[in-house]
């Protein structure tokens, strides 16, 4: 396979495409400025990571989740958080997720762009490759 035609993993948009499956809308950044009748609604963000070798990355990930009330954001982060670590065994996934672990549970966590939508928050670390 030539160089060339590899393409790099977008992980956010990867991870919103996967989890398509959980029932929870999950969006790759930007998130939108009117979250309004869109809750609940999640966000992957790639915060950092590591190159495990040339044909692995181990990405960490906040996961943001918004909904009408504080228990619903926190219960749908829960949800999320179950689906995040499931990906491995997930079949038909975009990318092969070889790993996946949640590093900071769900916990409410209030967004100042978003003063008024309570919202939840996680951070997850998943493992694919680094080309597709």
């Amino acid at each position: 396979m030539a160089t060339e035609a590899l393409e790099p993993v977008d992980v956010e948009s990867a991870l919103a495409a996967d989890l398509a499956a959980s029932g929870i809308t999950v969006t790759a950044p930007p998130v939108p400025e009117e979250l309004g009748e869109r809750l609940p609604l999640a966000s992957a963000l790639r915060i950092g990571g590591t190159r495990i070798n040339p044909y692995v990355d181990s990405h960490s990930v906040t996961f943001s989740v918004w909904a009408g009330t504080w228990a619903s954001a926190v219960a749908t982060a829960d949800r999320l958080a179950g689906a995040v670590a499931r990906l491995p065994q997930t079949e038909g996934s975009s990318v092969h997720w070889r790993e996946a672990s949640i590093t900071l549970l769900p916990h409410i966590a209030p967004d100042p762009a978003h003063p008024t939508v309570p919202r939840a928050q996680f951070t997850a670390t998943v493992t694919c490759r680094t080309t597709r």
